[in-house]
C-alpha cells in the first residue's frame, strides 16, 4: 500500500510527483471527500502549463497513458469545486429540504437563487452538502470538452488509474464510494464533464 509523507504527498511506484505549489491556497484541515473532473485539455502537458500560472487546479492528474501525477499536497487546499455549490438536498431528497425557506430560494430569479442555494448549503456541514474546497481533494483526468454537452471519453487506462488511486485515498482518509463525486453533481459545470469516469 502506498504512504502518505509528511508534506502530504502519496508516495508510491504508482504516482509522478509533479507538485505545483501555484495551485496551493492554504491548509486542507480534512479529507472529507473526492471530486473527479475532467481538464478540458488535450494533454497532461497543457494542463501542467497552466498549473504555473497559478489558481485553480487539482490535487492529481490521471494522463491519457493512465500515469498519475500528484500536483498538490493532499494537506493543502485547491480551487476545483467551483465558487458556487448546487443543493444536496434539493437532489438526493426534497423532503429533507427545510420547505419553507427552500421556498423562498426558489422563487428568485436563477442568478440570485444559485447564489442564496450556495449560501444556505455552506452552513451546513459535510456530508448534509455536496464537498467544498476546504474539504475535497481533487482528481483531474486529461481530456477536451467537445461540446455542450460532452467531452472525450475517459479511456480504459485513466478508469484502471482512477479506480486504484480513489481506492488508496478511501484507506488513507477512511473514505468510501459515497463521498467521489463528478464535478457537475457538486457545481454548475458542463454535464459530461467526467461521465465516463469508474471507480
Amino acid at each position: 500500500m502506498s504512504t502518505i509523507d509528511q508534506q502530504g504527498m502519496l508516495i508510491d511506484s504508482k504516482v509522478q510527483l509533479k507538485r505545483f505549489e501555484s495551485i496551493e491556497h492554504g491548509n486542507l484541515s480534512s479529507v472529507k471527500a473526492i471530486v473527479v473532473h475532467q481538464t478540458d485539455a488535450p494533454t497532461a502537458q497543457h494542463t501542467f502549463n497552466s498549473y504555473n500560472g497559478g489558481g485553480n487546479g487539482a490535487h492529481f492528474l490521471i494522463g491519457k497513458d493512465g500515469t498519475i501525477y500528484q500536483t498538490a499536497s493532499t494537506a493543502k487546499r485547491c480551487y476545483h469545486v467551483g465558487r458556487l455549490i448546487k443543493s444536496k438536498c434539493l437532489t438526493l431528497n426534497k423532503d429533507n429540504c427545510n420547505s419553507v425557506e427552500m421556498a423562498k430560494i426558489l422563487a428568485k430569479s436563477w442568478s440570485s437563487q444559485i447564489k442564496a442555494i450556495d449560501n444556505h448549503e455552506r452552513q451546513k456541514s459535510y456530508p448534509d452538502r455536496y464537498p467544498v474546497n476546504s474539504d475535497a481533494l481533487g482528481i483531474e483526468i486529461v481530456g477536451k470538452h467537445l461540446n455542450d454537452q460532452q467531452y472525450e471519453a475517459v479511456n480504459p487506462l485513466q478508469n484502471e488509474s482512477l479506480k486504484w488511486l480513489v481506492a488508496e485515498l478511501y484507506c488513507h482518509f477512511g473514505l468510501s464510494g459515497e463521498d467521489v463525486y463528478r464535478h457537475p453533481q457538486v457545481s454548475y459545470k458542463h454535464p459530461g464533464e467526467a461521465k465516463g469516469a469508474s471507480w
